[in-house]
């Protein structure tokens, strides 16, 4: 018997965009271990990093752990994980606590666009 699907990430190379799904609440470790995962998707695109575009869809997770939104924050400033920076950074959460989760990482990078929705979410990353 198999693990339940913790998260997934998918690489839309066409539209320069990697979408994170989280499924579950993540804590700090496995967060972690995610955002390896991401590291090295994002690797894939060569001399394209920094021209593509990330979601992360946590529409189904009530909240995140304050520790795992604490080591996102420390992980977002972090000078190796800049060099990896996406041009737009969109999350999707659909409850006031998700929003205030994301407004905390905005203050690293004012720029994170929130949003109820995800096909907002995506027009926004898509536009230029």
């Amino acid at each position: 018997m198999s693990a339940p699907l913790t998260h997934r990430i998918i690489v839309d190379r066409p539209r320069k965009l990697v979408i994170v799904e989280a499924y579950t609440v993540l804590s700090p470790e496995d967060s972690s271990w995610v955002g390896e995962e991401l590291r090295a998707a994002i690797q894939t695109f060569g001399d394209e990093i920094g021209q593509h575009v990330t979601l992360y869809d946590v529409s189904g997770v009530p909240a995140v752990p304050t520790a795992t939104i604490d080591m996102m924050m420390e992980s977002f400033d972090h000078p190796a994980v800049r060099a990896l920076w996406a041009r737009k950074v969109a999350f999707v959460v659909t409850n006031a606590t998700g929003r205030m989760q994301g407004k905390r990482l905005q203050k690293i990078r004012p720029d994170f666009g929130i949003f109820a929705k995800r096909d907002a979410a995506i027009a926004w990353l898509m536009e230029p």
